[in-house]
């Protein structure tokens, strides 16, 4: 039997929902309602602040960016490791978000999924040439599979990921085709952006992680039958 001392400390249900989706949060709240809450934050503080139309995305960035140090750094501290998807995606949100504040440019942040999309589904497709498991690494010891079916599973996911990065590409490009990027002018387009990528793309993620639930637990290893007494 697997000794307990060695086994990995994990976030229970509840904290790694908020660790996942609290920063989402964060970015929705400041996008869609920032400009009503700015005021009366300011108002407490005795400052006046107010977000003029088309400056939500900075707002929302800006505010994202922290939310998710702070949900990388809760993770690290109660799991003693560091998460490969969460640093991997901390890194992207890093680089691109102060790209996108510093040079006032909406086109980086826009691009983020594409960019992580891409490079999961390129690191994924590496690791069958290589012969290694890469996503059993993303899948962080949540899994226990034979190594057949992590190779049909990681065929899959780069399928998938490659799909959501070309459909990304195509949407925002085509959401703000008649939008100025490097300003702060409202465009009506992106909030169609952005619910894709808040709730299409996360309700699609779900959905098809759903679908590969016949088949892991077909597959899946019970790991207190395997291993020796």
């Amino acid at each position: 039997m697997t000794n307990a001392a060695e086994s990995p400390t994990r976030l229970s249900g509840t904290a790694k929902f908020l660790v996942d989706m609290g920063p989402l949060a964060v970015f929705m709240i400041a996008y869609f309602f920032g400009q009503r809450l700015a005021p009366i934050a300011g108002a407490i503080a005795g400052q006046d602040w107010s977000i003029a139309d088309g400056e939500e995305m900075f707002l929302a960035v800006g505010l994202f960016m922290p939310a998710y140090l702070v949900s990388f750094v809760y993770s690290v501290w109660k799991e003693k490791r560091v998460a490969p998807m969460l640093l991997v995606t901390g890194v992207i949100v890093g680089v691109l978000g102060t790209l996108t504040l510093v040079l006032q440019n909406k086109m980086f942040f826009y691009m983020k999924p594409t960019i992580a999309y891409t490079l999961f589904s390129a690191v994924l497709a590496g690791g069958l040439i290589a012969k290694r498991d890469f996503l059993k690494l993303l899948f962080d010891g949540a899994l226990h599979l034979p190594d057949d079916a992590w190779r049909t599973l990681t065929k899959r996911y780069v399928i998938f990921f490659a799909i959501l990065a070309i459909a990304n590409e195509i949407a925002w490009r085509y959401f703000t085709r008649e939008c100025d990027l490097g300003g702060g002018d409202a465009c009506l387009g992106e909030k169609h952006w952005v619910n894709l990528k808040v709730f299409g793309f996360t309700i699609v993620s779900l959905i098809f992680t759903g679908l590969q639930a016949p088949f892991i637990a077909k597959h899946m290893i019970d790991e207190d039958k395997s291993d020796p007494a």
